[in-house]
């Protein structure tokens, strides 16, 4: 399974915002739509950023209550963590733990195609994995009924 099949199966598109955008209000968009990451994009910045809760966390340890009045640009990883469409789930994953990230925008060159997160990775395992002990559940039964029936 590739990262594409995660995003046509997701099915959603990454939240963007631009760099000018304040903390205040990525917080409410991330709180409103239930995300943990918001992708920002804008003219000064050629290449996509992230903000995400990490992120936050570490501006409130950095500016304290004057966090509020900063801006994404201010915040943000950028570059932001990607990864390509056509990459493997399992390449994903040690991305991210290697990235030490919860999150990789999926692109092609200057082309975003989505978002991924270290949820949706494990979930995707898990269903292939489960997948993977049913056919073989399967093929052990058909196995013991055809030596049963030898016998």
């Amino acid at each position: 399974m590739i990262i594409m099949d995660i995003l046509n199966a997701n099915q959603s598109d990454p939240v963007l915002a631009t760099g000018d955008t304040r903390i205040e209000r990525l917080l409410s968009i991330m709180m409103s739509q239930g995300i943990g990451s918001v992708v920002i994009k804008d003219r000064e910045n050629p290449a996509y950023g992230i903000v995400t809760e990490r992120s936050i966390i570490s501006a409130m340890a950095k500016f304290g209550p004057g966090m509020f009045t900063q801006t994404a640009r201010t915040l943000m990883t950028s570059p932001a963590p990607t990864c390509r469409p056509d990459d493997s789930i399992r390449q994903a994953m040690q991305s991210m733990t290697q990235l030490r990230t919860r999150h990789l925008l999926v692109t092609s060159g200057a082309v975003l195609h989505g978002l991924v997160s270290i949820g949706d990775l494990v979930k995707f395992r898990i269903r292939d994995t489960e997948l993977e002990n049913s056919v073989l559940r399967d093929l052990a039964g058909a196995r013991m009924l055809g030596a049963g029936s030898q016998g």
